[in-house]
C-alpha cells in the first residue's frame, strides 16, 4: 500500500481512498463503516456484497469489498445478501428430498450470471443442472472450493440458490458416511486425553511446549 490517493464514489458520494486498500477499509476510515455490512472481513460470509461499475467505461460487476482493493473511478453500490433460514441435512439425500427443501431448483434459466460471479470459478450453473438429475456426487465435487459468499445467490434473478444447495448436498452426503475413528496410534490417543481431560490453562501451557521441542510432554 502507498500514500497515493485515488478517488471513489459510494452509493454516488466522492470520497478518497488509499491506492491498494480494499474497499471495506477506506469505507472504515472514510467514517462510512454503516456503509456495507462485514462479517469475517476475509472473504468467507458474503456480508459485504457489492455491485462496482467504473466511469471510464470498464466492466463492473459483483465484488466483496473486504477482499478487493479500490480503483481509480470505482463506483460502488452496497448489495448485502439476505440472512437465510438454514435448511438441515438428510441422510442419504435423493432428489426428492433436495426439491422439497429448495423448492427453486428448477427455476434456473441457464443466464450463467451465478458461473460468471463466482470468484473461485465454480461452475455453477452447470452444477444446477447436474442437481436437477440428482447427481449429487458431482455436485459436491463442484462446491467443494465454494466460500459460500452468496454471489452466485445475490445475481440470481430467479432465486435459485445454488451455494445454499451445494452446501445442503455436500452436508447430506456427509451425513451419510459411516465414519470410523480407528485409536491405533499412541501418541494420537494421549493427545485426545489432553484435550479432553485437561483445562484450558494446562492446554495453552502444553501447546506453547509442544512449538517449542516439538513432542509431547509428559
Amino acid at each position: 500500500m502507498t500514500d497515493k490517493t485515488v478517488e471513489i464514489k459510494i452509493s454516488g458520494k466522492t470520497i478518497q481512498a488509499r491506492a491498494g486498500e480494499t474497499l471495506v477499509h477506506a469505507l472504515w476510515a472514510a467514517g462510512m463503516a454503516e456503509s456495507v455490512k462485514t462479517g469475517c472481513a476475509g472473504g468467507v460470509c458474503g456480508a459485504c456484497t457489492v455491485t462496482l461499475r467504473y466511469s471510464d467505461g470498464r466492466t463492473g460487476g459483483t465484488e466483496l469489498a473486504c477482499m478487493k482493493p479500490v480503483e481509480a473511478g470505482m463506483e460502488v453500490f452496497p448489495c448485502p445478501v439476505e440472512a437465510d433460514v438454514s435448511v438441515a441435512p438428510v441422510a442419504e439425500p435423493e432428489l426428492s428430498h433436495l426439491q422439497l427443501a429448495f423448492p427453486t431448483l428448477n427455476r434456473c434459466t441457464k443466464c450463467g450470471s451465478c458461473t460468471t460471479a463466482c470468484p473461485m470459478s465454480i461452475p455453477v450453473m452447470d452444477s444446477v443442472l447436474r442437481m436437477q438429475k440428482g447427481e449429487f456426487q458431482a455436485v459436491a465435487e463442484d462446491f467443494t472450493t465454494c466460500i459460500h459468499c452468496g454471489l452466485c445467490r445475490f445475481v440470481c434473478e430467479d432465486k435459485v440458490k445454488p451455494h445454499n444447495m451445494g452446501l445442503w448436498i455436500r452436508r447430506s452426503l456427509g451425513m451419510s458416511q459411516d465414519i470410523a475413528i480407528e485409536k491405533t496410534d499412541a501418541n494420537a490417543e494421549q493427545e485426545w486425553q489432553y484435550l479432553l481431560d485437561k483445562d484450558r490453562a494446562q492446554r495453552l501451557q502444553r501447546a506453547r511446549q509442544f512449538r517449542q521441542s516439538g513432542r509431547i510432554e509428559p
